[in-house]
């Protein structure tokens, strides 16, 4: 029997920052062993990126605006996921 593994993580890649000081917030899905990136459209300063949360600590309108856009990245992609299997 083959093992389904399936995961998603969001991450800030702090390789792309802009001259801005921003870098773009991606999302990696991995599922039996073949993984994609997909960038979300937004952009965060990286000191203000905990990875461990995969969110913006902080309440101020734009990060909480990035935490509900990444939040339904999450929601779509697990609904997606649930429907396939």
């Amino acid at each position: 029997m083959e093992r389904k593994t399936f995961s998603v993580v969001f991450f800030c890649k702090k390789t792309k920052v802009t001259r801005k000081g921003v870098a773009p917030i991606y999302v990696r899905i991995t599922a039996n062993g073949q993984s994609t990136e997909i960038y979300t459209q937004c952009q965060v300063e990286p000191k203000k990126w905990n990875q461990r949360l995969e969110r913006i600590p902080f309440r101020d309108k734009v990060s909480m605006r990035i935490n509900q856009i990444v939040a339904s990245y999450r929601a779509n992609i697990l609904a997606a996921y649930d429907q396939l299997i």
